[in-house]
């Protein structure tokens, strides 16, 4: 009757309480970690992959706060054991391989990915992103088509042709493929008609670059220009909008400028093996759709709140129109174009093919600076062809133009032509592949029958240059046909060269030194070098034995020295490129032209001061018009080793300075075709210097010789000319033969380098042996009677030439017999000293002859 009716008597107290217990029973199991009746999940942990298209950290920090902390607080403790989520940001490629290998449980992505997921591996849906822009609540977005306002040479879409665009990448849905789709829906297409299209990666950078003027036409999802201007980073009077669309949403104008359809937001979707944990997809719905503008993971990430998924089927249909997404004819699978790089991400309209790779990562350079990729940029310049009724494809060219290089090969390698009828006429191919040989054309005919309107025809010829090819389909020739084959030289290696039958032919052979060489030469090295210096040593230790005091022991030293520093060059001479640099060689070259004749110089001007010391000292000591100027110090003899020494210097130090020796490598062999090389240490005037040395010592060693040959009759204590003969003409004949030897052997360096050294090795060590040995057995001999019987022999018979020779020219002390009686006396001693037989009772005389022996030595000495 219209009367209130009050509520009965306690009915208050009854309801709050009632109220309090079923608030109590929600609540307690939570508080308790545990559901009534409980929860349970198949695994502890739960992935949520993200595609960060701004980089981990920018998705770290945006959306981490929604998918693992707020989860982790309001879906976590709902289950026993309680779970946990983690958040792992993705990019494009790691986020379809995850997918695929079933790692992660649900994935967060634009909707052209989610919808490839879906179509490839049947990802669902189950939560639509209520995006916030600019203050309004959108789960639908678009794109833009814009330039600068100013320009007036672009105002619709047919305008964007062989205009420079840039996009934000060529996988990027609100900045590039919604803007290629609404092309392709008007008749044209991104990867034909604009003259580039360049990738920033930045859709900032997209508008600062149309603004400046760098492009013409720039794509960006929609509210991009709207959020920078309002932020002061742009105005939006700079652009104006090409085919800018009036569209409804939600009952109200949409907010922001578009050029294209609305599509829908990003997504989360559940991977399958999810339907088995139905509870944890059905509690994350329930938990994030509690969010709002307000909540603290909302508000990081820059979102209103989730609802339930929109329809992603216009995705899937702009996918299939631009050939994102294709079927497999065998499988029947539907499989996204996907790829690692943006050459493997083209994808063709109907009726046009890819150009080849080197072809595309070229083009933009060939069109010139102005269409340069910038560094940070990717960029294409039309990589897509119209397809020819018979469309030839090579290596090297994706279409194949009358009389054009279509391919090039090497001789005898297998070109492959893969040549498609477009117009599918299933009939056979025809070719004829002409060459000419020695003047004369050579045709190679045959057929080939189609598979799926494909042909596969490889060719191979030795024959260089340009060689045609005819292709008929059904007897009638193509209208790209003929084509040029181009066969250039094959690439036999390094030394080889190709002969007009394509078969390789050696060209340039190197030679090197042996291995066993080498060892040879570090032996030679090591004997020559062994003997100075023992004979060094033994010098100095005996350095007060009489032999050795009247054999002048500073002499034999230098000799020793001499020996060492020539017989050096046997090592050098032994190196070559196989081991060595050609700097470090160069340098060897030099080098052992300055051991050789340094060394050769020390030790011949060593004996040679030491013999012309002993004659100063015995022959002119005792001529009474001589005598006065003998010098006594041995110091003064040093000035005849170092003038020898100079005088080498100034030639080895104008040949350095003037021409160097340089390691070179020469031809040996007489034909133009085959060089057989072989390493040599020359230069252009090298002959003329070694020439010069080569005089230089055989004026020393002459010398040496008229010495010797002056201290003929000096006893061997002294001067040992002898064996200083010997030793000077084995240097001539060494001097004379190895020269003739080394220049008869020059194209086998193996062998004029081995006579070389054998001719260094001797050299020295006859020096050493022939000076040093006798010396030896001198000092260590030991007396017989026999010998004793000789000696004594000896010494009278030098004493009764010095009697002759002081009653004929009043000079008691002369070795040197000039009168034929003298001469007769020396020839007398010579064969009483090479006789040890000789047992003459008149000549040997009683006192003791051995003593008066060793007095008449120190006396002269």
């Amino acid at each position: 009757q219209g009367r209130q009716v009050p509520p009965p008597a306690g009915y208050l107290p009854t309801m709050l309480r009632l109220v309090a217990l079923a608030l109590t029973l929600r609540l307690l199991p939570r508080a308790l970690g545990q559901g009534l009746p409980p929860y349970n999940s198949s695994k502890r942990v739960y992935k949520i992959g993200g595609l960060a298209i701004r980089g981990a950290a920018d998705f770290e920090k945006r959306f981490s706060p929604t998918f693992r902390d707020y989860l982790n607080q309001e879906v976590g403790p709902l289950f026993n054991p309680p779970i946990t989520f983690e958040s792992l940001p993705l990019n494009f490629s790691s986020t379809f391989t995850r997918v695929e290998a079933g790692t992660i449980d649900f994935v967060y992505t634009n909707p052209s990915a989610f919808s490839c997921l879906d179509s490839e591996f049947g990802a669902s849906a189950v939560l639509t992103l209520r995006n916030l822009r600019r203050g309004q609540e959108l789960t639908q977005f678009g794109g833009i088509i814009f330039t600068r306002a100013n320009n007036t040479n672009i105002t619709q879409l047919s305008d964007l042709k062989d205009k420079k665009v840039e996009a934000v990448s060529i996988s990027g849905l609100g900045a590039a493929q919604m803007q290629w789709r609404l092309m392709t829906e008007k008749g044209m297409n991104l990867m034909v008609d604009p003259a580039q299209v360049r990738f920033a990666f930045n859709q900032k950078k997209i508008v600062h670059d149309v603004r400046r003027g760098d492009v013409d036409v720039g794509f960006v999802r929609t509210d991009m220009i709207e959020g920078m201007d309002a932020n002061g980073e742009t105005s939006l009077s700079y652009f104006k909008v090409i085919h800018k669309q009036n569209i409804t949403y939600e009952g109200s104008p949409f907010p922001f400028q578009i050029s294209t359809r609305l599509y829908p937001e990003w997504s989360l979707g559940a991977l399958p093996h999810m339907n088995s944990d139905y509870k944890v997809v059905e509690e994350v719905i329930n938990a994030l759709m509690r969010t709002n503008s307000s909540s603290n993971c909302s508000k990081a990430a820059g979102y209103s709140t989730w609802q339930h998924p929109l329809s992603y089927m216009p995705l899937r249909e702009m996918q299939q129109a631009l050939g994102w997404i294709q079927q497999d004819p065998v499988t029947s699978n539907w499989k996204c174009m996907r790829s690692d790089d943006l050459y493997g991400a083209i994808v063709c309209p109907s009726g046009y093919f890819k150009l080849a790779r080197e072809i595309v990562e070229q083009q933009c350079n060939v069109l010139g600076s102005e269409y340069a990729c910038p560094s940070g940029y990717e960029c294409l310049c039309r990589p897509c062809k119209k397809a020819d009724e018979v469309e030839i494809v090579s290596h090297i060219s994706s279409s194949c133009e009358k009389m054009s290089v279509c391919a090039t090969a090497e001789q005898l390698a297998k070109t492959t032509f893969n040549i498609r009828d477009n117009k599918e006429r299933n009939l056979d191919l025809t070719y004829k592949f002409h060459v000419t040989v020695t003047g004369h054309d050579v045709a190679t005919e045959g057929t080939i029958s189609p598979v799926n309107n494909t042909y596969n025809l490889t060719l191979s010829t030795p024959v260089m240059g340009d060689n045609v090819l005819e292709l008929f389909v059904g007897g009638e020739q193509i209208p790209n046909s003929p084509v040029l084959l181009r066969i250039v030289e094959k690439d036999c290696g390094e030394n080889m060269q190709a002969q007009s039958d394509g078969t390789c032919q050696r060209t340039k052979e190197y030679e090197y030194l042996p291995d066993w060489f080498k060892g040879i030469s570090a032996l030679l090295f090591g004997i020559n070098c062994s003997l100075s210096l023992l004979f060094f040593g033994w010098t100095y230790a005996f350095r007060e034995n009489p032999v050795i005091k009247a054999s002048q022991p500073t002499f034999l030293y230098m000799v020793s020295l001499g020996c060492v520093l020539s017989s050096s060059t046997i090592l050098t001479v032994s190196f070559d490129d196989k081991d060595f640099s050609d700097e470090a060689l160069d340098a060897v070259c030099q080098s052992s032209v300055w051991f050789y004749g340094l060394g050769f110089a020390l030790s011949i001007s060593a004996l040679f001061s030491k013999t012309y010391r002993a004659k100063c000292l015995t022959i002119d000591k005792m001529n009474a018009k001589k005598s006065a100027r003998v010098v006594v110090s041995i110091y003064q003899y040093f000035l005849y080793v170092a003038l020898a020494l100079a005088c080498e210097c100034f030639i080895m130090l104008i040949w350095t300075v003037y021409d160097p020796l340089k390691w070179k490598r020469i031809c040996a062999s007489d034909t133009t075709a085959y060089c057989r090389s072989i390493g040599k240490c020359s230069s252009d005037t090298g002959v003329m210097f070694v020439a010069s040395v080569l005089v230089l010592h055989f004026m020393f060693l002459c010398y040496m010789l008229w010495v010797c040959y002056q201290v003929r009759n000096i006893p061997a204590e002294f001067a040992e000319h002898k064996w200083i003969t010997a030793s000077t003409v084995s240097g001539i004949e060494i001097l004379f033969l190895t020269p003739f030897l080394v220049y008869m052997t020059f194209e086998d360096p193996t062998t004029s380098t081995l006579i070389t050294s054998i001719a260094l090795f001797f050299n020295d060590f006859g020096v050493l042996v022939m000076i040093f040995v006798p010396k030896i057995f001198m000092m260590f001999q030991e007396h017989t009677t026999e010998t004793e019987s000789q000696e004594n022999m000896l010494f009278n018979l030098r004493r009764k030439v010095r009697e002759t020779r002081k009653s004929q020219t009043g000079s008691p002390n002369s070795f040197i017999t000039q009168s034929n009686a003298g001469v007769k006396d020396s020839k007398m001693i010579s064969r009483i000293e090479s006789t040890p037989q000789i047992h003459n009772k008149s000549i040997i005389e009683k006192p003791d002859r051995r003593e008066a022996r060793v007095l008449e030595s120190r006396a002269i000495a």
